[in-house]
């Protein structure tokens, strides 16, 4: 009899060891799902932001205030470019005000009927 219970007594331990690690193995895959709950609010949160950002860059691109500052930049830029090329050909600086002043007019003129529109 003795035998028996010292084989009894041995046993207890391990389910005792297996109860507790199944309740641990339990508890991580209980926090391993809510891990995973939250990387795919994350995920959806990410895509609802760059879903909102495309639009948002949509409405910047089509916005008139947008255009009007591409246009202006443009016109500038082909400003600068004439007073470029028209100092070197050495032209007079009293006609190259002339021809700048004329092609401001211009190019203002042609953004006034393109903001109208």
């Amino acid at each position: 009899m003795l035998l028996f219970k010292r084989i009894k007594k041995n046993n207890e331990p391990q389910l005792d060891e297996e109860v507790v690690s199944r309740t641990a193995l339990d508890a991580m895959q209980q926090e391993n799902d809510q891990l995973l709950d939250q990387l795919e609010t994350l995920k959806l949160d990410v895509s609802e932001l760059t879903e909102r950002n495309q639009h948002l860059t949509e409405q910047l691109t089509r916005s008139k205030y947008y255009q009007s500052i591409v246009k202006t930049v443009m016109g500038l830029s082909v400003l600068i470019i004439s007073f470029a090329v028209l100092y070197v050909l050495n032209e007079e600086p009293q006609y190259t005000a002339m021809l700048l002043l004329i092609e401001a007019a211009f190019i203002f003129m042609m953004l006034r009927s393109s903001d109208e529109s």
